[in-house]
């Protein structure tokens, strides 16, 4: 089975370089032009320019193509991961909101950051990580997150079925797993958890988690989404999991970015790109069959058993009691607030009116139909 690289090498803090503007493709009299506008007066209503939503649920109420061109940067490479945008852009929903034609582009090692395309204007809205977002606030970048794909992040530690750890302080002793860029987070969650990291033997790795099934280590830190299914697939090994998000490491993933210029200028266009994305995933959701179709399709040496499978796990970080009751994506006060603290265990300070803005998706909800969240698919 092919094991695509592992987007976790380059969405932690520090993996993309924000010590400074030039690593993300702006510097000088570009970023201070990019960063002027300024989020305190992003409007809380719906714009003059904004189009309406129906009763039937469908959106906006735009003309066929007024929108022109919407550019929507996805959060990886090629994969189930941008199920619900592939689904938006084939089922014609992006289309039905006013938009003429749709480019869903890919990110990855080779590509620039999320931030950098939405701050130059190659991409309307870009789902990244909450650290890449705030760390780029936190340097200047006049960007906003708009909504939260993944309430909780997929980071998880992995252990062996028949030797399972369950919990943090069951770490204490063992050998673990960990790849050199997530050392950062590593640190951040013992340090969350009153751990001193002397009791736990940490093993720097790789991405290939294989030696975990050959018991050289313990456990292994992982995305939830990835490696257990991975193991399972490849190797019919059974493991136990547990998220950091859990125990006391909350924060949330595959964050929706604009710039805050665009959510008032352009919060129309901002306004009908987010709710098409919406019914993409609405309907990823109930059918993980179709959404690791069009992801075989789209990406490369990917398997549909391995799709489905992974589709199915991340809805179970998609969808919880929160979002339940206020809608696809939504971020409440509490989960920033939450959020902002554990930023700052890895020394990203921002704040949350800085980092969160909720008032589109305020908008959007006020359409019930929109609001109404499926209940996943488990098979």
């Amino acid at each position: 089975m092919a094991h695509p690289i592992d987007r976790r090498t380059f969405l932690r803090r520090g993996a993309r370089g924000f010590g400074g503007a030039a690593a993300l493709g702006l510097a000088g009299p570009a970023l201070l032009d990019a960063c002027s506008s300024s989020k305190s007066s992003s409007v809380t209503a719906t714009s003059a320019g904004a189009t309406a939503t129906t009763a039937a649920g469908t959106g906006t109420t735009a003309a066929a193509g007024s929108l022109g061109t919407l550019n929507f940067v996805g959060p990886w490479i090629p994969d189930v991961e941008t199920a619900g945008e592939y689904i938006a852009d084939s089922k014609g929903f992006w289309k039905q909101q006013g938009f003429s034609s749709v480019n869903v582009i890919p990110s990855g090692p080779t590509a620039p950051p999320q931030e950098t395309m939405v701050q130059t204007g190659k991409g309307l809205v870009a789902i990244t990580s909450l650290d890449s977002t705030a760390a780029a606030i936190q340097k200047g970048f006049a960007l906003t997150v708009i909504g939260i794909q993944y309430q909780k992040n997929p980071f998880c530690i992995m252990s062996a079925a028949s030797k399972p750890i369950n919990t943090p302080q069951d770490m204490i002793g063992k050998k673990i797993g960990v790849q050199s860029p997530n050392e950062a987070v590593w640190a951040a969650f013992l340090k969350a958890n009153n751990i001193d990291s002397s009791k736990v033997d940490k093993v720097t790795v790789g991405f290939d988690p294989t030696p975990l099934t050959q018991g050289t280590v313990d456990g292994w830190f992982s995305f939830i989404t990835n490696e257990p299914i991975l193991l399972k697939v490849g190797h019919n090994f059974d493991t136990t999991t547990f998220l950091l998000n859990d125990f006391n490491y909350p924060e949330g993933g595959n964050a929706y970015i604009c710039t805050t210029d665009s959510l008032k200028t352009a919060r129309n266009k901002v306004k009908a790109a987010m709710i098409g994305d919406i019914l993409g995933w609405k309907e990823s959701l109930t059918n993980p069959q179709e959404s690791a179709q069009l992801a075989v399709q789209k990406g490369q040496g990917l398997t549909q058993q391995e799709q489905v499978l992974q589709s199915i796990a991340q809805a179970k970080l998609i969808v919880d009691a929160d979002v339940q009751s206020h809608g696809l994506f939504y971020a409440t006060p509490d989960f920033q607030a939450a959020n902002i603290k554990t930023l700052a265990l890895g020394g990203t300070t921002v704040t949350a009116s800085q980092l969160f803005d909720m008032s589109l998706l305020d908008e959007i909800y006020q359409d019930a139909s929109l609001k109404a969240v499926p209940t996943p698919a488990t098979s």
